[in-house]
Parts: structure tokens; C-alpha cells; sequence
């Protein structure tokens, strides 16, 4: 039998328990539990705890993004950035003074790099 990823796991939760009321959702996540011991996964619940809040908030249509920049932006910024986005947006803003400026936004499943320091690379490599 193949072995079910991290997210599989998460999805069978999420699917199992979409709809149920909190005695019923008691019930399953003990069932859900005793098969993560049984398949000897148990050591990887907090991953798949992860797995199934990324999967929870996707079929919410919540997009989540990491807005990376060299210094701290403003609510506004962050505010404006997120309407780009959609309505229902949540954002992680880190900072990494390595970009030296300019921003770097990922999604999912893209990366927009508007980063000084790529900016500059990119510069280099067109004049050598």
C-alpha cells in the first residue's frame, strides 16, 4: 500500500469533518488520531496539522502571501498589496535587509521578486 503524504492526510481530515458539530467533530478526530497511530504517523501531526489549515483557508478562498522587505511597511502598504490580491487575503510581512529594497511577494504558487538586489543581478547580467 503506498504511504499517504502530509497533505493527503490533511485533506481526508478537512473533508471528514467539514460539515460536523463539536460532539460529532470529537469523534472523528479520535478516529483520526487512533489511524495516524496505526500508520505509525503520529510524529508527523503538527506538519499535517499545517497541511490542513493551508488546505482549510484555500477552499475558504482565503489566499495567504509573504510580503518580504528590507525595513518595516505600513499597514496601508500592506492594506493596498492585499487588495491585488482578492478579498479575502492574509499576509505575512517579513523583513530581510538582504533585498536592500523593494519588495518580494509570494503566493502559492508564484513569486513576484521587485527586490533591489534582484533588480541588480539582473543589471549585472545584462552588461556582461
Amino acid at each position: 500500500m503506498k504511504k499517504r503524504t502530509n497533505k493527503q492526510y490533511a485533506q481526508i481530515l478537512w473533508e471528514a469533518t467539514k460539515d460536523l458539530k463539536a460532539k460529532e467533530l470529537e469523534e472523528i478526530l479520535k478516529n483520526f488520531v487512533l489511524l495516524l497511530v496505526k500508520e505509525q504517523r503520529l510524529k508527523q501531526a503538527e506538519k499535517i496539522i499545517g497541511e490542513f489549515e493551508k488546505y482549510s483557508k484555500k477552499q475558504e478562498g482565503i489566499v495567504e502571501i509573504e510580503v518580504t522587505t528590507a525595513s518595516e511597511i505600513g499597514k496601508t502598504t500592506v492594506d493596498n498589496i492585499k487588495k491585488v490580491f482578492g478579498s479575502k487575503v492574509e499576509a505575512i510581512n517579513t523583513i530581510d535587509k538582504n533585498i536592500l529594497g523593494g519588495m518580494i511577494i509570494k503566493t502559492e504558487d508564484k513569486i513576484l521578486d521587485g527586490s533591489l538586489k534582484t533588480q541588480l543581478r539582473n543589471l549585472k547580467t545584462q552588461l556582461i
